[in-house]
């Protein structure tokens, strides 16, 4: 049960968060939906690095590393963080800009102005819940997943929490982790705006890079430390330290320079970029990201 108090602290913080951010806020337009332009460099960049590390990221990429080889992080990686830094560099600042001029809020109201076409939301409206929706439901999914591990044998004596897997049986099932999850998401982005989201984020990805660096130390350490453990995947599957090994021809690999690209059309990403405080908050986010 201690797994389950953890992460049941963990949300109530999230929860907090979005308290307090509802509690500073003016309750104008601007400030829900962007913050009143107050996010610095720092929160900036940390609010967008938590928003682009999603389940794919963390838990796909992983998964991805350990059943292909140490490659996998040079073809997601490299092209995540060079591609978001161009994007966040050429569109981001552009368009933060812009929006500041004409007082944007939304991509909607971008490309209707820009386009000098109020026909354009209706066409782009549904395209860009068609981008997001399998965006959030991969995180929905991840999400379960992780809570059901974590929490794997922490109610034995429910029937309808066993499962086949040792690994997870007795664990929360993923459908109420995740729902769990949406309900903490939803309050904290519906109370705190996007003052509240900017600051969850910026907390999870403090909590990721902690317990991540963490997690790698005790493990490595476990393993007898980091040469130990190399020696051991060299003598027992030397093929996954190495980037040959993934059959990934140059065309293929080029290709996955196009995934991040998907950042300057995320809604979500957008405000993001529009909550700035100035241009110079960019530089930060632009330099450290990768």
């Amino acid at each position: 049960m201690t797994q389950l108090l953890v992460i049941a602290a963990y949300l109530g913080l999230l929860l907090a968060l979005g308290y307090f951010a509802s509690r500073s806020s003016s309750g104008s337009r601007a400030d829900y939906q962007l913050a009143s332009h107050s996010i610095g460099p720092v929160l900036l960049l940390l609010s967008l690095f938590g928003t682009t590390m999603t389940a794919f990221a963390l838990l796909g990429s992983t998964g991805e590393a350990f059943s292909e080889g140490i490659g996998v992080y040079g073809m997601l990686a490299s092209s995540s963080g060079i591609v978001h830094s161009l994007c966040f560099f050429v569109i981001g600042v552009k368009l933060w800009s812009l929006g500041r001029q004409n007082g944007y809020a939304t991509q909607i109201e971008f490309f209707r102005d820009r386009l000098a076409s109020r026909n354009i939301g209706l066409l782009l409206f549904p395209v860009l819940v068609g981008l997001v929706i399998p965006y959030v439901l991969i995180g929905v999914m991840g999400s379960g997943a992780v809570i059901q591990a974590m929490t794997a044998h922490a109610f034995p004596n429910v029937a309808s929490f066993a499962t086949d897997d040792p690994a997870t049986t007795g664990g929360l099932p993923k459908a109420l982790g995740a729902l769990c999850v949406c309900g903490v998401v939803l309050c904290y982005v519906f109370f705190g705006g996007m003052r509240g989201t900017a600051w969850a984020n910026a907390f999870q990805t403090l909590v990721f890079m902690i317990t991540g660096v963490v997690a790698f130390l005790l493990i490595s350490n476990e393993l007898g430390g980091l040469n130990a453990a190399t020696d051991a995947v060299l003598q027992r599957s030397p093929q996954h330290l190495t980037r040959a090994g993934m059959g990934i021809g140059k065309l293929e690999f080029l290709s996955y320079m196009f995934v991040p690209l998907s950042v300057g059309m995320f809604p979500h990403l957008f405000q993001h970029w529009l909550t700035a405080k100035s241009a110079n908050s960019f530089k930060l986010p632009v330099v450290a990201h990768p």
